[in-house]
This record gives C-alpha cells, structure tokens and sequence, in this order.
C-alpha cells in the first residue's frame, strides 16, 4: 500500500451549521408523517430482558462465565444486520424512525451506555445526524446509503436532527449481545464505508490490522466497551487519512464494538 500515513486530530463531536434546536422547530411545521414530522416504530419483540432495578435504572444481565458458549464465527458481525430480526440492534427498546425530509426528534431516552444509530437513506448528498444531550455533537456525516455509527451516552433524554432531502429510516439502540452472538479473537471483519461491528470479547492486549483503500478520505476504527459513557470511546486504533495498511495495539476490556469510518473499503483482522 502506501508509506507513512497522514494522521488527522479527531473531533468527532464538532458541531456543523446543522442546529437540533433548530430542525427540532421544524417537527411542527408540517402535517403527520411529513417534512419534520417523522414517524416512530418499535419492534415487535415479546421476549424481555433479565433485569433487575437499581437506582433508577434496569441493570441488563446476563451469564458470562468460563462455561458459557460464545459463537466460534471468525467474522464480526455488522450491527445491520440485526434490523430485520426480532431483536434489532440487540436491543428489544430499540426505535426506529423515518421521515421523507430533514427533521427533529425530540427526547429518546437513553441509558448510560454505548448507543447505536443505523441508518439507511435515499438521498445522493450526506446523511447528517446529530445530537444534544451531555454528549451532544456530530453523531454521523455519511455518504453512504446505508450504515451505522455510534457513541457513548450518558443517561438522559436526547434530540436528534437529522439532515437529507429524501427519505430515511434510522434506528437508535443500545445493544446487549447474548453470550451466543459474542465473538473471540482472532476474528476478521471487511466492509465498504460507515458501519458498526462485533460484538467481541476482549481481555488483553490485543493487535489490530487494518486496511484502507481510499484516495485520501478518513480511515478511523475506535473500540467501544458496551457500558462506554461520556462520549468518547475505550479506545481509537486507528486514525488515518487516505490508503493505509498497518496494524495497532491496544488495551481494551470487556464486549466491545468497533466503529469504523472510512470512504472506501477496509478490512480488519483482530488478533
């Protein structure tokens, strides 16, 4: 591939011309399930989680001990691909909206935790999504069709705006993977542009390879724990601009997932 790489500051909380205040305002200028208005879904999932209640908040559980199976796939999993089962995004609270415009959405309620947006739109300019909150800031700014981004919540109610001409579904959701769906390393993942994968039990220091086929566009991998809060991720692996090819070590423990934005296709291998 390529030589030394660039490297960029990462900021990815800066705030663009895009207010949530602003789109918020525009829910109420429209009728049902018009520009601004977007509607809701939930999934049909009957099965509840264990949980057990704690100051206020549930307490997700679930049994992780040494003789509890975890899947033998070699591959990640990209968080997509749980929209259309009965526990999307892992997470049977999950919502899912969709609107044929830019619009506002007022007050998800959030747990701390790592927090998933996937998302899929029409349009042929960036899908823009931001949020508000105590970890308010750019969410994602995406090209792509389809794909997913995240960040660490803290607990609360938060508003999202999002912008594109055409019409869009997003889907918010903290996954709590079950022990069946857990990857272990050495596992491989590949994609092409935005998109969200694992779920992968970590607990040492493990190395990362990475693969970037771009022209000069962002190549970022950041590993999130699931009970990451604050904004910011456990860890960021790789943060580069253009064609790249090297690998990585880090210290991240626990289920994790790894976020990557990239403009072109990338491969990695965890070892």
């Amino acid at each position: 591939m390529t030589g030394r790489p660039q490297t960029r500051c990462l900021d990815r909380r800066a705030i663009l011309g895009l207010s949530v205040s602003g789109l918020a305002a525009l829910a109420g200028c429209g009728d049902a399930n018009t520009a601004g208005e977007p509607s809701e879904s939930d999934p049909d999932n009957s099965e509840e989680p264990n949980e057990s209640e704690t100051e206020g908040e549930t307490v997700r559980e679930r049994n992780l001990d040494d003789e509890t199976e975890r899947s033998d796939a070699s591959t990640l999993l990209n968080i997509r691909d749980t929209l259309d089962t009965d526990n999307p995004l892992f997470d049977p609270q999950s919502k899912t909206f969709t609107s044929d415009a830019s619009a506002g959405i007022e007050a998800v309620p959030l747990r701390s935790g790592f927090t998933v947006v996937a998302f899929e739109h029409d349009g042929e300019d960036d899908f823009i999504v931001e949020t508000d909150g105590s970890v308010g800031g750019l969410v994602v700014k995406s090209s792509d069709t389809a794909g997913a981004a995240c960040f660490a919540a803290d607990r609360g109610d938060y508003n999202f705006a999002v912008a594109t001409e055409k019409n869009w579904s997003m889907t918010v959701g903290q996954p709590f993977a079950p022990p069946e769906e857990i990857r272990t390393p050495s596992v491989s993942a590949s994609g092409d542009g935005h998109a969200v994968v694992g779920p992968i039990e970590l607990a040492e220091t493990t190395t990362f390879i990475g693969e970037h086929e771009s022209d000069g566009g962002n190549f970022v991998v950041e590993v999130y724990n699931e009970d990451a809060s604050g904004g910011t991720p456990d860890e960021v692996v790789f943060n580069q601009i253009g064609e790249f090819s090297g690998e990585a070590r880090a210290d991240p423990a626990g289920i994790s997932w790894l976020e990557i934005e990239a403009d072109g296709v990338w491969r990695l291998e965890i070892e």
